[in-house]
C-alpha cells in the first residue's frame, strides 16, 4: 500500500502536467512557493493566451478564493486575467493551482529610462534611472514573492590576447530594484572608451519572449574610460651564437623567460598598457636597496652588467589613475674562468677547441704560443676558442702556451691585473692565467 501511495505521488505531477496546455507565449516560472505554477505570459490579450483543462473527467476552474470562474463541456480553456490566481479542481479534488501574469502590464518603460555613467579606476558606477514596476505573484493563502528581475549589462573593453589588447565585448548580469525611480549599479572598470547597453529581463528570452533586438533596452551615452591596466612582460636577449661556442658559458641566457644569468644580460622590458588611457610609464631599478636608475619611456632596455641581485619596478599612469607596482626579480651570476690543459682537435664534435669556461666576463683576452714562444693564434671572446691550426693548417701535437688576461663584472674597476701570490691574492673578478695546453689529435 504504501508503495502505490508513492508511486501516485510521484506521478501526479505528470498528470497534472500531461492533463493541462498552455498556450501562447509564457513563461512557467521553475519552484515558486505556496502554488503549482506561476505563468508569466508575454500578452494576455492575445487570443491564443490560455490554459486548457484536456481531461476526460468533470472540472472547474475558481479563483483562489474558491469563487466559481467556469466549469462543464465547452468551458475547457481558461482566458486569465493579469495578477489572478486560479484553482483547477477535477472531479472534486484539486488539480494544480496557476497564478497569473501578464508581462505587458510590469515592462519597464524603456522610452522613458536613462544610463548615466560615472567612471572610476576600480568601477563603474551606473546610475539607472528607470521604474520598474513590482513583479510578484501571490500563493493561495494571499501571501505575495516577489520575482527577482536582472539587468544585463553589454560594453566594449579590452582584452589581453597574450601578446596585445583587443577590443572584447563584456557582459554583466545584476539583479535590479523594483518600485524606485533611480538605481546604482557598479559595473567592472571598462579599459577603452564605451558605451553600455541595459537588456531588462533578458532571461525570458530563453522562453522566446525575444532576442538581444527585439528585447526591451536602454542605451548610454559613450563614456571616455579611465581605468589604468598593464600587462607587463621582459624579453632577455639570448646568446646562442648560432649553437656554437656557447656550451663553454654555464647559466648563460637562452631563454626570453629567463630572469637570471650570465652577464651582459639583457632584458627588455615591456609595459603593454592599455592605451591611449594608459599614457605615463615610471621604471625603477635597484641593485638590492639602491636606486641606480628610473626612467620613464613605455619600454626600457636594460643590461646588467655587475653580478648580484635586482629588482625592476614598473608603474603605469593614466590621467587620474595608475596601476600598482609590478616587480621583476634579476639575478647576475658572479663571474667564473676554467681552463682546459687538453683538448683534441680531431673533428670528432668533441673537445675539438681549446676553450675556457666562464660566466660574467667582462673583458677577455687570451694568447697562445708555441715551444719556441711563439704567437701563434689569439682572441678576444671567450665564447670562442683555438680550433687547433696556424694560418688554415693543423697544428703539430704537443705542448702549447697560453696567457689569458680576463676581468668579471663582479671586478673593482680600480684593481689592475698582477701576478699572483701568496703575499698578493688575485682580486675578486681579475684573472692574470697561463699555463700549458696539450694538443692530442688521436684518431
Amino acid at each position: 500500500m504504501r508503495f502505490t501511495n508513492i508511486i501516485l505521488t510521484l506521478l501526479l505531477p505528470l498528470l497534472a502536467v500531461a492533463q493541462v496546455r498552455l498556450s501562447g507565449t509564457y513563461a512557467d516560472l521553475a519552484a515558486p512557493s505556496g502554488v503549482d505554477h506561476v505563468v508569466l505570459y508575454y500578452n494576455l490579450g492575445s487570443t491564443d493566451a490560455s490554459i486548457e483543462y484536456t481531461g476526460s473527467d468533470s472540472f472547474r476552474w475558481t479563483l483562489f478564493d474558491g469563487s466559481l470562474v467556469q466549469q462543464g463541456a465547452g468551458a475547457e480553456t481558461l482566458y486569465p486575467s493579469h495578477d489572478t490566481g486560479y484553482r483547477l479542481y477535477v472531479a472534486d479534488t484539486l488539480f494544480s493551482t496557476y497564478y497569473v501574469l501578464d508581462y505587458r502590464q510590469v515592462m519597464p518603460d524603456v522610452s522613458a529610462a536613462t544610463l548615466t555613467a560615472a567612471m572610476y579606476c576600480d568601477e563603474t558606477t551606473m546610475t539607472l534611472s528607470a521604474v520598474l514596476p513590482p513583479l510578484a505573484y501571490r500563493d493561495t493563502l494571499g501571501t505575495t514573492h516577489p520575482i527577482a528581475r536582472d539587468g544585463r549589462f553589454s560594453y566594449t573593453t579590452l582584452a589581453w590576447n597574450g601578446t596585445q589588447w583587443q577590443d572584447s565585448i563584456a557582459e554583466e548580469t545584476h539583479t535590479l530594484q523594483q518600485a524606485v525611480a533611480t538605481q546604482e549599479i557598479r559595473l567592472e572598470p571598462t579599459l577603452r572608451n564605451t558605451s553600455y547597453v541595459l537588456y531588462f529581463d533578458e532571461w525570458l528570452s530563453q522562453y522566446g519572449f525575444w532576442n538581444n533586438t527585439t528585447a526591451p533596452i536602454v542605451l548610454s551615452d559613450e563614456y571616455e574610460a579611465v581605468a589604468v591596466d598593464a600587462r607587463p612582460s621582459s624579453v632577455t636577449t639570448s646568446r646562442d651564437y648560432n649553437g656554437k661556442g656557447v656550451e663553454n658559458e654555464p647559466q648563460r641566457p637562452i631563454d626570453e623567460t629567463t630572469l637570471s644569468g650570465s652577464a651582459p644580460l639583457e632584458i627588455n622590458f615591456l609595459a603593454n598598457g592599455n592605451k591611449p588611457v594608459a599614457k605615463f610609464y615610471r621604471w625603477n631599478i635597484l641593485k638590492g636597496s639602491t636606486l641606480i636608475a628610473e626612467r620613464f619611456d613605455e619600454e626600457q632596455r636594460y643590461t646588467f652588467t655587475e653580478n648580484g641581485n635586482y629588482q625592476v619596478r614598473m608603474w603605469v599612469y593614466g590621467d587620474s589613475c595608475s596601476t600598482d607596482s609590478t616587480v621583476w626579480d634579476i639575478s647576475v651570476s658572479e663571474s667564473l674562468l676554467k681552463v682546459p690543459n687538453v683538448f683534441t682537435p680531431n673533428g670528432d664534435g668533441q673537445n675539438d677547441e681549446f676553450r675556457v669556461v666562464y660566466r660574467s666576463l667582462a673583458e677577455f683576452h687570451c694568447w697562445i704560443y708555441n715551444r719556441w714562444g711563439k704567437l701563434v693564434y689569439k682572441w678576444d671572446d671567450p665564447a670562442k676558442g683555438w680550433d687547433g691550426t696556424i694560418n688554415g693548417l693543423p697544428a703539430a701535437e704537443g705542448a702549447y702556451y697560453y696567457i689569458i688576461r680576463a676581468r668579471g663584472t663582479d671586478a673593482n674597476p680600480n684593481d689592475r691585473y698582477h701576478k699572483v701570490t701568496k703575499r698578493k691574492p688575485a682580486d675578486i673578478g681579475v684573472y692574470q692565467l697561463s699555463g700549458a695546453i696539450n694538443l692530442i689529435r688521436g684518431k
